[in-house]
């Protein structure tokens, strides 16, 4: 009898270490138990039916979770989202900027971790470095997945550049400044007649936030230290260069201050070239159909050195207050999958954050220059994105108005970026 008992036991142990051995090696594909309950998700953006879309299909395997979605405008989200999480009458998962990570990381829950589940290693290797830069915290906890990731590209008039008799891009910066002085046309009062590039202030040239960022990334000057940014001696290098295409005092010069918008003056064919996103060309189209433009790699700053860009993008994260948290978190893991990211990156045509779905490529010729340069992407610890925005467009102007040097006024940008964070 106690032969029997001991031959029992000893099976069952094996049993259960075979299955430890199995989750082991398994990690990252082990399936959470199944959770049941309603979800609700608040976005902005992106319409109800996209999403509609990926919530059919993950309610198709998830039949005892109820997911509804509700779209918000951009405009006053922020301060609507956390006006109702106060009250506690928020969402189970609300949709984040990932520039609000560090002013908001106390309303997101991490993912659970358990033996098998989804790692911070499994996550790395999933998605692109300025996802896991941005979504996971100094303690190693997983705050969300991202579906897709925007970068910055050279967008540029085909008729314009061929009048010119200009047959290719320009690759780098310096480039850039050669092409744009080609371009470039002053009437006899030295205002702008044709802009070589929209480029160098900070109000009228969308994205001046984004294109001064990946700048300074590129030239070394900013990088994340501790949660913290942390500025060097290449980020007033990238002020002095962005700014003199707005300063009539340097051969630069393409730019007034006083111009329309630059995505605007592009769509006219009043400027060559400017710097945008991917979720710009509809928008680009939108204003002019006939017109005739291509969209080539953001610039670099030399060849020799490792290419860096800006990532955008917003995900989805479960809120602290959520009764539901682990069913939110299902649904988030469904919709960064495969399964969930491509029927939502086909009806958003957006790129990537996934690197299987990098790896197959696209057939849009549009967007074949983002695919790859998601890979670049690259990002640095914004304390508020709002506040930060107004002290980037601050610098610029200082340094245009020569009330300050690119130097003083990067100087004085780090200092009051400290002031704000955490």
């Amino acid at each position: 009898m106690n032969r029997t008992v001991l031959i029992i036991g000893g099976i069952i142990a094996i049993i259960i270490v075979m299955v430890a051995v199995v989750g082991f090696l398994g990690v990252g594909r082990v399936p959470s138990p199944p959770a049941a309950g309603s979800v609700e998700v608040w976005g902005f953006g992106d319409d109800e039916n996209i999403w509609q879309d990926v919530i059919n299909r993950f309610q198709a395997t998830h039949q005892t979770i109820t997911v509804t979605y509700r779209r918000f405008d951009a405009a006053g989200y922020e301060d609507m989202l956390i006006n109702r999480l106060a009250e506690g009458k928020g969402p189970d998962v609300f949709f984040v900027p990932h520039t609000w990570v560090t002013k908001h990381r106390d309303k997101i829950f991490p993912m659970p971790q358990r033996a098998g589940a989804f790692s911070v290693s499994d996550f790395k290797s999933t998605f692109v470095d300025a996802a896991a830069d941005d979504m996971i915290s100094p303690a190693g906890e997983i705050l969300g997945m991202p579906v897709f990731m925007d970068t910055l590209a050279l967008f540029y008039n085909k008729d314009l550049f061929n009048a010119a008799g200009i047959a290719e891009p320009p690759a780098m910066w310096d480039e850039v400044a050669t092409t744009s002085r080609m371009l470039t046309h002053l009437g006899p009062g030295g205002d702008i007649t044709a802009s070589g590039i929209a480029l160098g202030s900070a109000r009228n040239v969308e994205h001046s936030f984004e294109i001064m960022s990946a700048l300074m990334l590129q030239k070394g000057g900013i990088s994340s230290v501790a949660g913290k940014a942390s500025f060097g001696a290449g980020a007033g290098t990238a002020l002095a260069f962005y700014t003199s295409f707005a300063d009539p005092a340097k051969q630069n010069f393409s730019w007034s201050k006083s111009a329309s918008d630059s995505l605007d003056a592009f769509a006219q064919g009043t400027t060559a070239m400017m710097i945008g996103f991917a979720g710009d060309i509809e928008r680009i189209r939108a204003r002019n159909p006939h017109l005739n433009f291509a969209i080539a790699p953001l610039p670099q700053v030399a060849a020799s050195r490792a290419s860096a860009n800006w990532g955008e993008y917003f995900f989805p994260a479960v809120s602290q207050q959520s009764k539901n948290k682990q069913a939110a978190w299902q649904f988030i893991m469904f919709a960064s999958s495969r399964e969930g990211a491509v029927p939502y990156l086909a009806a958003t045509h957006r790129p990537p954050a996934r690197r299987d779905l990098i790896s197959a490529g696209t057939n849009s010729t549009d967007l074949a220059v983002f695919w790859p340069a998601v890979l670049a992407a690259r990002s640095w610890a914004v304390p508020d994105d709002t506040a930060t925005r107004r002290l980037f467009e601050e610098a610029i102007d200082a340094v245009l108005s020569r009330t300050a040097d690119p130097a003083s006024a990067v100087s004085r940008l780090e200092s009051q970026l400290r002031l704000l964070t955490p």
